[in-house]
């Protein structure tokens, strides 16, 4: 009885420690927030977008009753070096490579898709939602500042996305204390930080049944790829997972992150989407080197797409994957969640059930250029 006793104790003092640090924070508890409304955290403290200004968080607790929980980290541009991490650099999308913290709701981009809440058909409509925006130019992993000197420019850049995203979690952690299931998500840059941040997620809820799932961030990556040295990727690993101990920076592929994760948490899931020619994900292919030209970095990232996810379905019984056709980026955040289709496999059906904790089989386009859409039966 005695034993009990100081496990009770010393969970309390730890709960009462992590709702002390959110109070002391400022940030309003659950109970303070519009249900079924956009919340919007400031956290202060350490949290700052890549030119300084003032970073914040979203939270959408659901309209009904319920203990199922949603985060998504938003997705945008990266950048690793003088170059393009200049306040002019346009990424491969034509778009500037930092995007501003976008608002759920009133953006376009993230008023459709999964956040599509008057839709019937969206799998999270009564979800509570933990929405993680992303400014900071380092896929959710960095705690570092660069003053980086383009010649006749020099500007200070705050990779600070591991911090900015621990501040919404550790608040998700004190005011969500035990969810009965967790859907980890998040696109392009987001997609990495749903994986990298997974860890955590799963250790803190280890009662819960999680599911993670990377929508357009496959990974592909020069071996050894040094941009992820600016942002100081490596000192912001899990320690939930002890194969990131030995992890060889000369050697690194972000396929080490699912293989790692997901030997630490085999009762958990792990999944990935993206399209068979991602023009995205190749730009960013060929910026770190993936190829002298684009089309050559297009026919190495294929190669090593298929690769990645082949060497992780074959090695981890609790990963899938979807291939779906064209040449897209994204889709979580766009109407197409409900249409696309892969062999009869509707995207929408296969998320639902990953997400409900059915048995779901990995999906391959076969003619990878030809659109497939799903169409309701009359």
């Amino acid at each position: 009885m005695q034993r009990y006793f100081w496990v009770l104790l010393a969970i309390l003092v730890t709960a009462l420690a992590t709702g002390s640090a959110a109070a002391q924070a400022g940030l309003p508890a659950l109970a303070d927030l519009k249900p079924g409304e956009w919340n919007e955290l400031l956290p202060g403290g350490e949290t700052t977008c890549a030119y300084g200004g003032e970073y914040r968080f979203y939270v959408r607790p659901a309209a009904v009753p319920s203990d199922q929980l949603l985060v998504f980290f938003q997705g945008g541009g990266a950048c690793w070096d003088a170059t393009n991490c200049s306040p002019a650099f346009q990424g491969p999308d034509g778009n500037p490579i930092f995007k501003s913290v976008v608002v759920p709701g009133e953006s376009a981009s993230y008023n459709q898709g999964i956040f599509d809440f008057a839709n019937p058909e969206n799998p999270f409509a009564d979800y509570h939602v933990v929405y993680v925006p992303y400014c900071s130019a380092d896929v959710h992993t960095g705690n570092a500042v660069h003053e980086y000197d383009a010649g006749n420019v020099q500007y200070t850049i705050r990779h600070k996305g591991y911090v900015n995203a621990t501040a919404a979690l550790d608040w998700m952690y004190a005011n969500y204390p035990d969810p009965a299931s967790v859907f980890v998500s998040g696109c392009s840059a987001g997609a990495y930080g749903s994986i990298f941040h997974a860890p955590n997620i799963m250790a803190q809820y280890d009662a819960a049944r999680v599911t993670q799932f990377a929508d357009a961030g496959v990974g592909v990556t020069p071996r050894g790829w040094e941009g992820l040295n600016s942002w100081n990727f490596y000192d912001n690993l899990s320690k939930a997972v002890p194969d990131y101990a030995s992890i060889d920076p000369a050697k690194f592929r972000i396929n080490q992150l699912y293989q790692g994760a997901a030997r630490a948490f085999p009762n958990q899931t792990f999944a990935q989407y993206t399209t068979y020619l991602d023009q995205v994900q190749i730009g960013f292919f060929f910026l770190q080197g993936g190829g002298e030209t684009p089309q050559a970095a297009g026919g190495n990232w294929l190669t090593g797409m298929r690769a990645n996810l082949t060497g992780l379905n074959g090695s981890l019984p609790n990963f899938r994957s979807y291939m779906a056709w064209g040449n897209s980026h994204c889709v979580t955040d766009r109407p197409d969640f409900y249409t696309y289709q892969v062999n009869g496999v509707r995207l929408r059906d296969w998320v639902a059930d990953l997400a409900a904790g059915q048995e779901v089989r990995t999906v391959n386009c076969t003619e990878c250029t030809a659109p497939e859409l799903y169409t309701p039966a009359q």
